[in-house]
């Protein structure tokens, strides 16, 4: 699979001599986010990469950057460089957080929320994932048995392999927009519900129903099946809740 400095290359134009050369540079990273060619989550390349690509000046670059940051396509990673966000407006992330700080319960709504989009993105990722899209949802599988099933939730590894599992689902419903909801919903319930992992490491056996769960979901969009796929991230979503709803009653 090529990666993001790869895609580039095959994608954007050489910017032209102009003093419009930062508008021009924010319209084509735009339209390749737009294009699902950069996904939430995927880190723009270096900016001495991106500078040669582009064929334009460093000051230039920067410019485009801080354009892109302000209308909040990106977000940057300090020394770690920058990476794609979701395009859901800030405005709306801030609201709805704002509703869970007033009142709590509004978490669960927003996990229901979660449980519609999460559940309809297996559906469409089983019924159109490419072969290249199924490898990278099998990852969950292979490293969750290198560190150990038992180790899921008590690992910051696994944390990440769950978080990984659902952003590829989500590309892999091969919708741009719905890719971009689907990463918006997972990242406010992470700010709503900081504490899920260390929930999930006081029940017994968490780690293995996870793993379990998630390899019925794959099992199922391996094969093709949508409804399956669709009901198997349901059972996930209603356990999960079932486990967290007692420790974090208000």
């Amino acid at each position: 699979m090529k990666n993001t400095a790869e895609l580039l290359d095959l994608t954007i134009e050489k910017a032209s001599k102009s003093p419009h050369i930062p508008n021009l540079v924010v319209t084509q990273i735009v339209k390749l986010i737009s294009g699902g060619v950069l996904k939430p989550g995927d880190k723009l390349p270096s900016e001495l990469e991106m500078t040669r690509r582009f064929g334009i000046s460093r000051i230039s670059l920067r410019e485009a950057m801080k354009l892109l940051e302000a209308k909040g396509y990106i977000e940057s990673l300090g020394r770690k460089g920058k990476r794609i966000k979701s395009v859901v407006h800030n405005a709306v992330t801030s609201q709805i957080e704002e509703l869970i700080s007033v009142d709590q319960d509004n978490k669960w709504k927003l996990l229901n929320v979660r449980k519609i989009l999460d559940s309809e993105g297996a559906f469409l990722a089983a019924a159109g994932a490419s072969h290249e899209q199924i490898e990278k949802l099998e990852n969950f599988r292979i490293e969750s048995e290198r560190i150990g099933i038992d180790n899921l939730v008590f690992r910051e590894e696994g944390e990440k392999l769950y978080a990984d599992f659902y952003k590829f689902v989500a590309i892999a419903t091969n919708n741009t927009v719905f890719a971009h909801l689907m990463r918006s919903i997972s990242q406010m319930l992470h700010h709503a519900i900081p504490c899920s992992r260390n929930i999930l490491q006081e029940v017994e056996n968490s780690s293995r129903f996870l793993y379990e769960q998630h390899c019925a979901i794959l099992s199922a969009i391996q094969k093709g099946k949508p409804l399956l796929a669709k009901e198997a991230v349901v059972e996930h979503i209603e356990w999960l809740e079932t486990v967290l709803r007692e420790p974090l009653k208000v």
